[in-house]
């Protein structure tokens, strides 16, 4: 029976992505929080704030952990597959273990093309835990393991029980480091609807489970005792239940805690929320909500089975700009059955309400989603597969063509799509500092000419201080989000 008994829990940095970290992660949170919960002695480094793999070698030669388990993502897998092995030829007798949205995705595979001895699908806390105690590995469901020269993959795991599971307190964590003083907060997991292009239901799976309104409340309470006063629900799907979404409004009104920010900026379903649901989460103090709109006609809502149609979306946006949200919404580009007239639609939809900010993101197919499967099966792929996962390449150039929707085509669509977004986030420079008059009008022209903006992109991607400068500085000029430009 084999034991570990100190564990080391990394989240590998992500290039192009993060000049420093803004939150700590909630999933190593949850981790960390069942292991002090089950006594089992760990650590935690989170290599985005600019460790390299040597920090990590001597965190390892300080702690000497047992196991040491890596959250793995599709983008830029490669970072901790070759973290693992340069860390097995200078520490063979630690064990490795993947978790995280790319395993639960290839799952055997994983083993396959790296020296991890684990990997573990979906959910990770009762595996973890288990494999820490000594539980015979075969026994582990949603463990992956070595057994000599063979991979073996047992059955799935049931879904953990989300009232059972204490919240993160991020006790390992460096937490005065992060970016923002904003927690991030999961009050469900799961989604279950079936968008095509959409891989949550491999790696967090679609059964709702929705904690209770009293356990969201306390958790909230928790953080702002501790100073917090911004707050981010994180599900992917929170208003789903309509009755529970009001439950967390009236339990959180109950408490009165003054000058507290919520943003739902993992986005919100527009067919789950009304004029009485918008109208109470403004007023526990919810000011900033996402949501996923995706195509801007019924045909592609339709073809990319997003379950709602462009009328629910559009009333939604309209309801919570009458609010006073700030809203920021969500395209995808590209997708099969969609031309460039179609996109023109969605670029139109944007443009027509006063929102804070919309992305258009390039299609990208993602092992174990339909999107991915159709591409695959009709060898649509104009870049080697899976070789764009591990680049930015999906941010800027197409993945994939479709007969309808050529190369070049989409590569003039996607331009269309950044002076779309460069427009929304200068509209809403000067309609958020109309209190400077003609000098808003001026100084957006000069921040939006295109070598100034590009410069300020670039900064946000390479120095975390000009990142945090300007995140002050835009939320003290209630210019939320806009130091996110892409």
């Amino acid at each position: 029976m084999t034991r570990y008994k100190r564990v080391l829990l990394v989240m590998p940095t992500l290039p192009g992505v993060y000049a420093a970290p803004p939150n700590p992660s909630i999933t190593l949170g949850y981790l960390s929080e069942v292991l002090i919960e089950n006594k089992i002695e760990h650590e935690v480094l989170d290599m985005r704030f600019g460790y390299a793999l040597e920090d990590l070698k001597e965190k390892i030669r300080k702690f000497k952990p047992d196991i040491i388990g890596f959250s793995v993502f599709t983008y830029r897998h490669d970072i901790p597959y070759n973290y693992a092995e340069d860390i097995k030829k200078d520490f063979p007798q630690i064990a490795i273990l993947f978790g995280g949205p790319h395993p639960s995705t290839i799952k055997k595979q994983i083993l396959q093309e790296s020296v991890a001895d684990f990997s573990l699908i979906r959910e990770g806390e009762d595996i973890l835990v288990d494999l820490c105690k000594g539980k015979p590995f075969n026994e582990i469901n949603g463990l992956i393991y070595r057994n000599g020269k063979e991979i073996i993959q047992n059955q799935d795991a049931g879904f953990v029980d989300v009232h059972k599971l204490p919240f993160p307190k991020y006790s390992k964590f460096e937490l005065d480091r992060y970016l923002r003083k904003q927690i991030n907060i999961m009050t469900s997991r799961g989604c279950p609807y079936s968008c095509t292009y959409c891989s949550i239901k491999t790696t967090v799976g679609k059964p709702m489970r929705m904690r209770t309104p009293e356990s969201v409340a306390e958790e909230v309470k928790y953080w702002y005792d501790k100073g917090y006063r911004n707050i981010d629900f994180t599900d992917d799907n929170f208003a789903f239940d309509r009755q529970r979404t009001l439950d967390i409004c009236k339990e959180l009104k109950k408490l009165n805690l003054k000058g507290l920010k919520i943003t739902i900026c993992n986005g919100i379903r527009a067919d789950k929320v009304d004029r009485e649901v918008l109208t109470t989460m403004k007023e526990v103090g919810v000011y900033e909500i996402s949501m996923g709109v995706d195509g801007g006609n019924n045909k592609m809502m339709k073809a990319n089975k997003r379950g709602e149609t462009v009328e629910q979306v559009e009333e939604a946006i309209k309801i919570a700009c009458e609010l006073d949200y700030t809203v920021d919404l969500f395209f995808i580009i590209g997708m099969p059955q969609e031309t460039a007239e179609d996109i023109k639609q969605s670029i139109k939809l944007a443009l027509k309400y006063p929102i804070n900010n919309a992305n258009f993101y390039n299609a990208v197919p993602f092992p174990g989603t339909e999107l991915y499967d159709y591409i695959k099966k009709n060898n649509l792929f104009v870049v080697k597969d899976p070789d764009y996962l591990n680049g930015m390449a999906h941010y800027d150039d197409p993945i994939f063509e479709t007969p309808e929707f050529p190369v070049e085509e989409r590569r003039r669509i996607l331009r269309l799509t950044k002076k779309a977004e460069k427009e929304i986030l200068r509209r809403t420079f000067v309609r958020k500092l109309k209190r400077f008059g003609i000098l808003s009008e001026l100084s957006s022209h000069i921040i939006f000419f295109k070598p100034v903006y590009k410069t300020i992109q670039n900064m946000t991607y390479r120095s975390s201080s000009f990142k945090k400068v300007l995140i002050i500085l835009t939320e003290r000029l209630n210019l939320r989000r806009m130091e996110s430009i892409r």
